[in-house]
């Protein structure tokens, strides 16, 4: 939306600091399962003010935000709620089609190996190891440093699986193996499934590479 377009926006220690319609603005939100939260500043105008829902809508907690914020700069009503919770069902709506579109596709193609050639240890730099296994006719994927982070992995195409973890609030992913000259699994790359996926779920920043067996 035009009017919530910021000048500038930037981050300072824990807080979002932005503009809004010519006043400065300092809020930052929160999520746990079942529960949204914002706490906004206008320091210039001395409000303070907190939001707490019992729901995982965005759009309601944004639209109440800027429905607060133009209360209190003496601007007239915009009914923001109403507009972003339609902004927010347009996109779930798009990423449905899309999610739909996919798996309406032709057959596809793979894998490239057998099952056992995949399993193994595979570490990234940042994050750790994950393990890919083979459990009850099933390839398996195991994040080691993080419990309830594993699941079975479902062929999609190619040398690329699914993977709907067992903790179901965890965003499903596709998972790429890459084979180098010789055939041989070279990495692993990972990426959201939904369109619509939070940005905290950042598949794509991982690189994982195959840990060598000691001898």
């Amino acid at each position: 939306f035009d009017l919530t377009q910021p000048m500038f926006c930037t981050y300072a220690l824990g807080w979002d600091v932005q503009d809004y319609r010519g006043a400065r603005l300092v809020w930052h939100g929160g999520a746990v399962l079942g529960f949204l939260t914002a706490v906004v500043l206008l320091p210039e105008k001395d409000v303070g003010f907190s939001i707490e829902i019992n729901s995982e809508d965005g759009g309601i907690i944004r639209g109440l935000m800027y429905e607060l914020l133009d209360h209190y700069l003496g601007l007239p009503r915009n009914n923001w709620p109403e507009k972003f919770i339609g902004y927010a069902r347009s996109k779930m709506d798009e990423g449905l089609k899309k999610h739909q579109a996919d798996a309406a596709k032709p057959e596809k193609v793979g894998p490239s190996l057998p099952v056992a050639r995949y399993t193994g240890v595979y570490a990234d730099p940042w994050y750790g190891n994950i393990e890919v296994g083979q459990a009850n006719g099933k390839m398996t994927i195991d994040f080691k440093s993080t419990p309830r982070m594993s699941g079975a992995l479902d062929h999609w195409q190619y040398d690329t699986f699914l993977t709907r973890f067992d903790d179901k609030t965890i965003e499903p992913a596709y998972v790429t193996f890459s084979l180098d000259a010789d055939g041989k699994i070279d990495r692993i790359t990972m990426k959201p499934v939904s369109p619509l996926a939070d940005f905290s779920y950042d598949y794509q920043d991982l690189l994982f590479r195959p840990v060598k067996a000691e001898k």
